[in-house]
């Protein structure tokens, strides 16, 4: 069967809704395609599929990760846990009316470019159909009764998340490793993952990392908790003077040259919890020369040596 759509947007998780809720507003004819039961993607927590840990936090304050045209309500946190996320996910979705603009349980299996001599030309009335350079045939399978559909569209929004696919680092004798070996994307908590009491080694010092190590420890105490780094990491705190570490990214620190604001940045950080060596995170970049890394908890753990940073442990990524 073959069904034509002005747009194909393939995933419901934020981006997704936030395409869906404009391509309705402008009128365009679109179709969201979903390969699970329901919206939010990662924010939406399960215990046995792709998504945010038990215990996550978004490490953006509320007031900058959210829809322009909804706020969160004002009791909620500054730093939203995955709960009130996925309420607040759901609520615009509601808003919008995006629910009956959904396939679920639909899986996307390839995307190809359509040979316009082979469709059905009598259905080919997009409005602007002269000026398309090409058309897009997306496969797709029914995950509930595996029957195959395929749309044809000028446009596809690709809104999956570039967090969807894993990457698993590799070391010698990694084949007769007896331990669990566990991507962030699977962990849930160490309680889920069955790790309590455990010798724990977190590869990466990203967000996700951080958050692990400090789950691990502080809730259900292993024995020993080690994160190791190539690149080090400047710890960003979740708050500078009583705000929101993201509220001074505003325009004016924005417009600054880039040496200078990361100066900035740098000389808060070292301020508030000294220089990044003293903890053994070896930085090799500028503090604002990658994605920043937000705890308002490691450095404590680390200055008491609950978890404990080791670098250039040498893997393949």
């Amino acid at each position: 069967m073959e069904i034509y759509k002005e747009c194909v947007v393939i995933g419901s998780g934020i981006t997704g809704l936030a395409a869906a809720r404009w391509l309705k507003e402008y009128k365009i004819d679109f179709v969201v395609l979903e390969k699970s039961n329901d919206i939010g993607g990662l924010w939406r927590y399960t215990e046995s599929d792709y998504g945010v840990m038990e215990f996550t936090h978004i490490n953006v304050s509320k007031y900058n990760y959210c829809f322009s045209d909804h706020s969160f309500p004002e009791d909620t946190t500054d730093y939203p846990h995955h709960s009130e996320m996925f309420k607040y996910i759901k609520s615009f979705a509601d808003k919008h009316e995006l629910y009956n603009e959904i396939n679920f349980n639909t899986r996307v299996t390839r995307i190809e470019e359509a040979r316009v001599d082979r469709l059905n030309n009598e259905k080919l009335n997009f409005k602007n159909i002269k000026f398309y350079d090409k058309l897009w045939k997306v496969i797709t399978k029914n995950l509930t009764d595996e029957t195959e559909t395929a749309f044809i569209t000028p446009y596809v929004s690709i809104c999956s998340g570039h967090h969807a696919t894993p990457i698993y680092a590799s070391f010698p004798g990694q084949e007769t490793f007896p331990g669990q070996i566990v991507h962030s994307v699977k962990f849930k908590s160490a309680r889920v993952n069955e790790m309590i009491d455990k010798k724990v080694l977190i590869v990466g010092i990203g967000n996700s990392a951080v958050d692990a190590a400090i789950n691990k420890y502080l809730i259900f105490r292993c024995s020993k908790v080690v994160i190791s780094t190539r690149s080090g990491a400047w710890i960003i705190p979740n708050y500078i003077s009583g705000y929101a570490t993201d509220l001074y990214a505003c325009r004016l620190f924005l417009s600054l040259p880039w040496k200078l604001s990361t100066n900035i940045m740098e000389a808060t950080i070292k301020f508030i919890y000294g220089h990044p060596k003293n903890y053994n995170l070896n930085p090799k970049m500028r503090a604002l020369q990658t994605q920043p890394t937000v705890s308002p908890t490691l450095i404590h753990h680390l200055q008491r040596k609950h978890i404990v940073i080791k670098p250039n442990i040498k893997t393949n990524c």
